[in-house]
């Protein structure tokens, strides 16, 4: 009967040209919206999923105890999975997985590449995970020192077409790695895409690391394959603290009321879970909570698009009233009127879906390159999402069609035929009304939203983090001995204000401070606390502008020595702290401060205070400020940090930075960052996903104005004889267009009021996760609520005005 019926359904959309657009417009944005947002969560949820044993794979995470407080990390000593191997015999499998510093790949002499995403492993990997070895062997490959596996877009990098099975590289222009063997390139829905795995025994030559030594906590990562139908519980994870208990924690440097203990994360948590840090994964971990969130922003835009369908096939329902009292005279049930009235909407709802399908398909490009994602269009295929997809077109036709069809087909025929209109019941009008109501509430919700996450990232951007970050470029350093060569090349260079050499600059998202132990009194003192160490020269907190307290700044004749080698009571360094760390180990005042000499490190040092900087900020804004000291250590630098005179030609200066580092490393691969993008990018997941979100912020409210249109649509025909009697008594049409405008207004404004409250709500449960973040003030709202209000006056009184300025003469004839 339907497919019968699709002809007679096409004439009637082709009569009614502009209101099937707009049926048609405001469902596709509703099923385009939900349709990305539903890709985009599945990607993210699919993460590491396509393994064969992700369900059974775990990783092992640390957890450090110290007097109660907790220190978590993914990092775990080399030698636990050796351990786990003989004393747990139940696990299946069990792999490390390194990963080393950023290193330089030389092909050849004109031909080099900085890598960073490089992991180090043992032949289990390959029984762990789905690596797909396409040439050569994989397991000999990593069983040997001085070998590796490349990607096969990575072989093509370095090698173009050629076999890559054999050639070599230099690897930090220390030694060559063999190419052992080619695997296919990893999905972008997995945290270890690696195009460079080298074997582990490399590791042990290149960083000359024991793999067997329990004398450091970090290695890299251990992960474990438990048997099918074993699940991690108390057993096993007491079998692998038994280790540590008999291993880590005896170790010499372990101070006394402290243990490190063992916890077990499932492959699946790790892309959405960053309490253990987020060294041992290439792709950031997100908060689940983004997730839900636009979970609900995709129902909450197809809701409005239904809401949408609704009032406008209502508005278009009464003009049809003499076709369905001409049906029902000649013996059409109810049942076939509402039958009618719901295969339309579902033509209607499919037209939606099928173009909806189709700008998904075109828009996907663009959501990936804003998103950083690697989005298959394919996973729409998925039988997931295309169940979720029939479900969603069937239900969808049914709330957007049953409503219309169940009003239209009550009223008596012959009232209809007498009159040719009809006058809705004031339930069906509160209803109408209550539903645009809805739709403004969630569309002025997410719009106030969306401002105050803009807000919050505004603040990101410009919050003072207690050291100047404007016209500071950071080069890495491949060689430390050459650093004097460095800083005399740059002497020369006029735009260049002051140069300081560091392990990182005070915050990045490639900052690499150390955090250890300290106190007043020693190792033993159950006062220790945590502090973040900061390694730089003397120049480095004049260049960043700390601000002095108390004391000075050390210089380089503020001679230091930490090195283990020395007997434990012969090291010491001078130090400038910040006022979080006077205040963490209780000296009375900034003043009383300087002078004072307090213990450092696992191993032991003192330091000895010789200036107070204010607080600034080593982390994200996510972080509360942690005591942090600045300490020299000469032979660690790798960094060169470049403040550039204001006013100075950026580009200009750039080159000829450029051309310094290459004089003092010509072998090595230049690249800068500018300091105040690398803080930038440390809130990228909140930047790319804000920009999402003002998309579909943007798609709702144009969504609402579609069924504010509607509605008044239907409220002018309701009322098209009352508005021909007051023109012909004289009203004017401003007069009309103010009388059916200052309803609908009122209710966008009551719509505000009820999206205020849950706005703030949820941004204030945002903002949470931030350790500093804006006050919610009332502008935003403010600016919502006029917004709102503007776009609904000019949406109303456009079909306001169309029918105030109509002829009363047609709309009287019937009287």
């Amino acid at each position: 009967m339907f497919v019968q019926n699709l002809p007679l359904l096409f004439r009637r959309f082709s009569r009614q040209k502009l209101n099937s657009f707009l049926h048609i417009v405001g469902l596709t944005l509703g099923i385009t919206t939900c349709l990305l947002i539903g890709l985009f969560i599945r990607y993210e949820m699919s993460f590491d999923a396509y393994h064969a044993k992700a369900d059974r794979i775990y990783r092992v995470n640390q957890v450090w105890i110290d007097f109660g407080k907790k220190e978590f990390s993914y990092s775990t000593p080399y030698p636990l999975a050796d351990q786990i191997r003989k004393d747990i015999t139940d696990i299946e499998r069990v792999t490390r997985i390194h990963h080393p510093p950023p290193a330089i790949v030389e092909i050849t002499s004109d031909k080099r590449f900085r890598e960073t995403r490089i992991i180090m492993t043992d032949p289990d990997f390959l029984d762990v995970f789905d690596v797909d070895v396409i040439k050569g062997n994989g397991h000999e490959a990593l069983r040997k020192p001085y070998q590796a596996l490349l990607t096969e877009s990575q072989a093509e990098k370095y090698f173009g077409n050629e076999d890559p099975v054999g050639k070599s590289f230099r690897f930090n222009d220390k030694f060559s790695i063999t190419v052992a063997g080619v695997v296919r390139d990893f999905p972008g829905n997995t945290h270890m895409s690696a195009p460079i795995i080298m074997s582990l025994s490399t590791d042990e030559e290149y960083l000359s690391t024991s793999l067997t030594h329990y004398g450091s906590v970090s290695g890299g990562s251990t992960f474990i394959v438990l048997p099918a139908g074993m699940k991690p519980g108390k057993s096993l994870t007491a079998a692998m603290n038994g280790i540590y208990d008999r291993t880590i924690n005896k170790e010499r440097w372990m101070p006394k009321d402290s243990r490190c203990e063992l916890e077990i994360q499932p492959l699946s948590a790790i892309h959405f879970n960053s309490k253990y840090g987020g060294g041992g994964e290439f792709v950031k971990a997100i908060n689940i909570k983004w997730l839900w969130f636009f979970g609900a922003v995709g129902l909450a835009v197809l809701l409005l698009a239904c809401i949408n369908f609704i009032n406008l096939s209502t508005a278009q329902a009464l003009k049809r009233a003499k076709e369905v009292g001409v049906r029902k005279s000649i013996g059409a049930g109810r049942g076939q009127l509402i039958l009618q009235f719901l295969q339309e909407a579902l033509l209607l709802v499919s037209i939606a879906t099928t173009l909806g399908i189709v700008i998904t398909k075109l828009a996907l490009p663009y959501i990936n390159t804003l998103a950083e994602k690697q989005i298959d269009f394919s996973l729409l295929f998925s039988k997931e999402i295309l169940l979720s997809l029939l479900a969603g077109i069937v239900l969808t036709a049914i709330l957007a069609g049953l409503y219309p069809a169940w009003l239209i087909s009550k009223f008596d025929p012959a009232t209809i035929l007498k009159s040719g209109t009809v006058n809705a019941a004031p339930q069906s009008s509160l209803l109408r009304k209550g539903l645009v109501v809805a739709q403004f509430a969630i569309s002025a919700c997410l719009l106030i939203a969306l401002l105050l996450i803009g807000q919050q990232m505004d603040y990101f951007r410009n919050k003072n983090l207690g050291f100047d970050k404007d016209n500071v470029v950071v080069i890495r350093i491949p060689e430390n001995s050459q650093k004097a060569v460095l800083a005399n090349e740059l002497s020369k260079i006029s735009q260049i204000k002051q140069v300081s050499f560091s392990t990182s600059p005070p915050t990045g998202d490639e900052n690499t401070h150390w955090g250890t132990l300290m106190s007043r009194i020693g190792r033993e003192d159950p006062n220790r606390q945590q502090v973040k160490l900061l390694i730089a020269d003397e120049n480095y907190c004049k260049l960043y502008g700390f601000k002095l307290k108390a004391g000075r700044f050390f210089t380089a004749q503020d001679t230091s020595e930490v090195s283990e080698s020395r007997p434990e009571g012969q090291r010491f360094a001078k130090v400038v702290v910040n006022e979080k760390l006077v205040q963490a180990l209780n000296y009375t005042s900034n003043e009383a401060a300087i002078g004072q000499k307090f213990w450092i490190g696992m191993n032991g040092w003192t330091a000895d205070i010789v200036g107070v900087v204010s607080d600034f900020n080593i982390g994200s804004l996510h972080e509360d400020i942690k005591p942090s000291l600045i300490v020299q250590s000469d032979q660690l630098y790798n960094k060169a940090n470049i403040k550039i005179a204001r006013g100075a030609d950026i580009p200009s200066t750039i080159a000829a930075i450029t051309h310094s580092w290459k004089t003092s490393f010509p072998k090595g691969v230049f690249e800068f960052n500018f300091l105040d993008e690398q803080i930038d990018r440390l809130y990228k997941t909140e930047s790319r996903l804000y920009e999402l979100f003002k998309i579909f912020s943007i798609l709702a409210m144009l969504i609402s104005c579609l069924g504010l249109w509607g509605l008044i649509s239907y409220a002018a025909e309701q009322r098209v004889k009352e508005i021909g009697i007051r023109k012909v008594l004289g009203a004017s049409v401003s007069g009309i267009v103010a009388l059916l405008t200052k309803e609908f207004l009122m209710l966008v404004l009551f719509a505000i009021i009820l999206a205020s409250p849950l706005a703030y709500i949820g941004v204030h449960s945002w903002l949470k996760e931030f350790a500093y973040r804006i006050e919610i003030g009332p502008w935003a709202f403010l600016w919502v609520a006029i917004l709102s209000l503007a776009i609904a006056a000019l949406t109303v009184g456009f079909r306001a005005l169309k029918a105030a300025a109509s002829n009363p003469v047609k709309s009287l004839r019937t009287e």
